[in-house]
């Protein structure tokens, strides 16, 4: 009985098997695919006219946003049905006879995942077609870098254009491959980016002259890219009263001058003259210049930028000068000019040039070079300058030339208001690089608020524009 019930077990399972083998043969077994499009369980007949309407569709280019059609008549590309179907009838052969139905027994009882078959169609193609395709959307979408263009009646400028190249040798088998795929029909071309050509500091300063246009007063303006020492001079040799500005060479001087870390109450000085504009701390740090007398401290402070060539800057007096007697003006070659007058303070004054020299040397310093590290590689130290940037960089009151730059931008600035002078100088830190702009306004009588903090927002944004055209 139980040899009975085994035979009629093994009898049942092996005419099931051999049923399914014998019905499978006629479909493409499990795993089998035709140049990426999945055909098992096809006919061979399916299979062939899937995979001759996958060939037939158009594939889709990419030339950066612009999409194009190739239809594949445009390269002559054919299908030979014959070949390819001896190829799937390898396939279906392969069912077939006792291997086949060993190979179909083992598959089935032992639940092996079949292996996978990539049967590929035979075709042929035009190259010279495809060629002349790639070429022909070379001359339409290609495009040569283009160079900045001045706008003088706008106050401002286009900038310059990288161009675009279609790499046809690396986009020539990313096509083909698409063009031989029933499934995979759309290609990312390789486009090649040249890069626009560099725009001479003209450009900007034209549409820095065409923006100023309609100011009636003095500006001053004097901009340096910090990699390339790229500049720029609108007026910068003008003299203006110094300000808060000068404030910058007072703490530089008080570092200059220290042998240690500062005490807690010069640290207090330091901090709220650089990055407050403090001027009761900047007379104070004169008076300890001078060894309590600020007068001597102010003439400390002017031989030194005057070592650094800063000739037109000079401190004749505190800012708050119990004495102003004892103060002896200066005569430089900025306040001699007989061209343009600011009407300077007459104790207190520098030159957009000097102060962005100033800044300059300062942020070269705080990398471990430039001029002040030449001059005084013992008693100016890397970490000092690194402070008194610091220290620029905390100034709480929003900087004139930052107010249309973009959101997040790092300044290290300085601004000081009197009357009828505004300046505002910055080291602004942008993806392109580092610049340095010193920009100095003078208007008769009063300069109003209203009329002065616009426009040196629309100076930086031009200038932050000009080196970081990519930015738009």
């Amino acid at each position: 009985m139980l040899l009975f019930l085994i035979f009629t077990v093994v009898f049942l399972t092996g005419a099931w098997l051999y049923t399914g083998w014998q019905s499978g043969k006629r479909v493409l077994p499990t795993g089998v695919t035709m140049a990426g499009l999945p055909v098992s369980g096809m006919t061979r007949q399916q299979a062939l006219n899937s995979i001759s309407q996958g060939f037939a569709s158009t594939v889709l280019l990419h030339y950066n946003n612009t999409s194009v059609l190739l239809a594949p008549e445009m390269v002559d590309l054919t299908l030979d049905i014959e070949s390819t179907a001896s190829n799937l009838d390898a396939v279906l052969l392969a069912q077939d006879g006792p291997q086949g139905f060993l190979e179909y027994v083992r598959a089935t009882l032992l639940r092996r995942e079949a292996q996978v078959q990539d049967v590929q169609p035979v075709f042929s193609y035009s190259r010279a077609r495809l060629d002349s395709f790639l070429s022909r959307l070379a001359q339409q979408y290609d495009q040569e870098p283009q160079g900045a263009v001045l706008l003088p009646e706008a106050g401002t400028f286009r900038p310059a254009q990288p161009g675009t190249r279609l790499n046809i040798e690396a986009s020539r088998p990313l096509v083909l491959a698409a063009l031989l795929s029933a499934s995979e029909r759309e290609v990312a071309l390789v486009v090649e980016i040249e890069p626009a050509p560099m725009t001479p500091i003209e450009i900007l300063s034209g549409a820095l002259q065409g923006q100023l246009a309609d100011f009636s007063g003095v500006a001053g303006v004097f901009v340096k890219d910090l990699t390339t020492g790229q500049e720029l001079c609108l007026n910068c040799k003008v003299a203006f009263s110094g300000l808060n500005t000068l404030h910058i060479g007072i703490v530089a001087k008080s570092y200059h001058l220290l042998d240690a870390a500062p005490d807690q109450q010069t640290a207090a000085l330091l901090s709220a003259s650089i990055a407050r504009a403090d001027t009761a701390a900047a007379d104070a740090l004169l008076n300890a210049i001078g060894n309590t007398d600020p007068y001597t401290g102010a003439q400390q402070v002017t031989a030194w930028m005057h070592s650094l060539g800063m000739a037109d800057t000079f401190i004749a007096a505190p800012y708050n000068a119990p004495d102003e007697t004892r103060a002896i003006p200066l005569v430089t070659t900025a306040n001699s000019r007989t061209d343009i007058n600011t009407l300077p303070d007459p104790f207190r004054q520098t030159t957009p040039l000097d102060t962005g020299m100033l800044l300059e040397a300062s942020y070269q310093c705080g990398r471990g070079g430039g001029l002040l590290r030449v001059l005084y590689p013992d008693t100016l130290t890397t970490e000092e300058c690194r402070e008194l940037l610091g220290g620029l960089a905390q100034n709480p009151t929003p900087a004139a030339l930052g107010g249309a730059l973009p959101p997040g931008t790092r300044l290290a600035h300085n601004q000081g208001w009197l009357g009828s002078t505004y300046a505002s100088s910055a080291i602004i830190y942008s993806p392109n690089g580092d610049f340095v702009i010193s920009v100095f306004f003078y208007q008769p009588n009063w300069l109003t608020w209203e009329e002065s903090v616009p426009t040196f927002a629309t100076v930086g944004q031009l200038v932050y524009r000009f080196f970081n055209p990519q930015g738009e």
